[in-house]
C-alpha cells in the first residue's frame, strides 16, 4: 500500500552546506522569539539567535555576521523603521537581507519598511514553514552575492599582478635591448679579422676604433690600454685617449 505525498505546504527545501543560514532576531518581545526558535527547530541548516535589545543589535551583527536579520517595528527606545536605517548606514549589514517581522498589516507601513530598504515583510506570527522557506531564499541570495564579490576580488587582484608583471617584464626586455645592442656595439671593436681570425691593427680599423670611442667615451675602458698608453705617458691628441 502507497503512503500518500506529504503536502507542498509542509515540505522544507533545506540548503546544502555551502548556504548556512545564520538567522538573528531583533524582537523585545519574549514570546515571539520562542516561536521563531521552534520553527528553526532542527533544521541543520540555520542557526538562530535571538536580540531582545534592540540597542546591541548592530554589535551583535558585527560578531555575529547575520545572513538574515529579523526585524521588529515597535520597540522601546528606538522604532523598527530607525534601526532598519542604521543597519544599512553600518558597512557590515548594509547588504544583510532584512526581513521585517510586525504585527502591523497596512500598507503604508509596508511600503514605508520597503523604502528604507527592507528585503520582506511577513506579519506575525508568520507560518513555520514559510519563514523557513523565506529566510533560506534570502540567505543563499546574500551568500551568492558574497561569492559573487569575493570571486571578482580575486579576479580584480589576479588581473593587476598580471598587469605588474608585464610592467616588469617590459622593463627587463628594454634593459636586454640595451644589453644585446651594446654587445653588437662591442663586437665591431674586437681587434680581430672575422675571416681569417688575425688580429687587426690596420689604420682602417684605427680609425673606426677611435670614432667609437668619441662617439662613446665609456667604450675607452672596454677597449683597454696597454702599458705605454696608460694616463700621463701621452699627451692627448688624434689616436691618443687617456682615462678620465
Amino acid at each position: 500500500m502507497n503512503s500518500a505525498a506529504p503536502s507542498a505546504q509542509h515540505v522544507d527545501y533545506a540548503l546544502p552546506d555551502l548556504y548556512h543560514a545564520t538567522v538573528l532576531l531583533v524582537d523585545d518581545q519574549a514570546f515571539v522569539s520562542d516561536a521563531v526558535r521552534r520553527a528553526f527547530m532542527h533544521q541543520k541548516d540555520i542557526d538562530y539567535h535571538y536580540c531582545a535589545n534592540p540597542q546591541e543589535s548592530l554589535s551583535l551583527c558585527a560578531t555575529l555576521n547575520p545572513t538574515v536579520i529579523l526585524l521588529d517595528l515597535v520597540m522601546p527606545g528606538i522604532s523598527g523603521i530607525e534601526l532598519l536605517q542604521r543597519f544599512r548606514a553600518t558597512p557590515t549589514t548594509k547588504e544583510t537581507p532584512i526581513v521585517v517581522l510586525s504585527s502591523r498589516e497596512e500598507a503604508g507601513t509596508k511600503s514605508e519598511a520597503f523604502a528604507y530598504g527592507a528585503n520582506d515583510y511577513l506579519v506575525k506570527l508568520p507560518d513555520a514553514v514559510e519563514l523557513r522557506a523565506r529566510v533560506r531564499y534570502h540567505s543563499k541570495a546574500h551568500l551568492n552575492r558574497l561569492h559573487r564579490e569575493e570571486a571578482f576580488r580575486a579576479l580584480r587582484e589576479s588581473q593587476q599582478q598580471l598587469v605588474r608583471k608585464n610592467a616588469e617584464l617590459y622593463l627587463v626586455n628594454q634593459d636586454y635591448e640595451k644589453a644585446l645592442a651594446r654587445l653588437r656595439q662591442l663586437r665591431r671593436l674586437v681587434p680581430v679579422c672575422g675571416c681569417c681570425g688575425k688580429f687587426r691593427t690596420d689604420p682602417a680599423f684605427r680609425k673606426m676604433l677611435d670614432e667609437a670611442i668619441l662617439e662613446d667615451p665609456e667604450l675607452l675602458p672596454v677597449s683597454g690600454l696597454c702599458p705605454d698608453c696608460q694616463p700621463g705617458q701621452l699627451p692627448a691628441g688624434p689616436g691618443n685617449h687617456s682615462l678620465p
